[in-house]
């Protein structure tokens, strides 16, 4: 199905399958980088026990988790990861310092 706003095939929640029009109502999963919609994701957050549905690792519980994980995704050129990375250093959140040289060679990296 074609995104109406921008004529590009929409992203599908892997879960029902359904296009996701809207960034805003999806959940992304740090541990593999797929997202889902939240009509799929609340349900199974509150049944999962803190393990990732769709590939089975345990959700990250603190900041320093999530960047250990993003991290070493995004030395291995995961796009995702290295996309996801830039934004936390363009924004200095996960108690990274702002860095907009190391966000933007991130997205460069992403890109390529």
């Amino acid at each position: 199905q074609e995104n109406p706003s921008i004529l590009e095939k929409a992203d599908e929640c892997p879960i029902c399958l359904e296009p996701i029009f809207d960034e805003k109502g999806t959940s992304d999963f740090i541990c593999c980088g797929k997202k889902t919609c939240k009509g799929c994701c609340e349900p199974l957050m509150a049944t999962t026990n803190n393990i990732c549905p769709l590939c089975r690792q345990r959700f990250p519980e603190t900041d320093g988790e999530t960047l250990s994980i993003l991290s070493s995704k995004a030395a291995a050129g995961k796009a995702w990861a290295q996309c996801r990375l830039g934004i936390h250093y363009a924004a200095g959140s996960l108690g990274l310092a702002v860095d907009e040289q190391t966000a933007d060679s991130l997205f460069r990296s992403a890109m390529d």
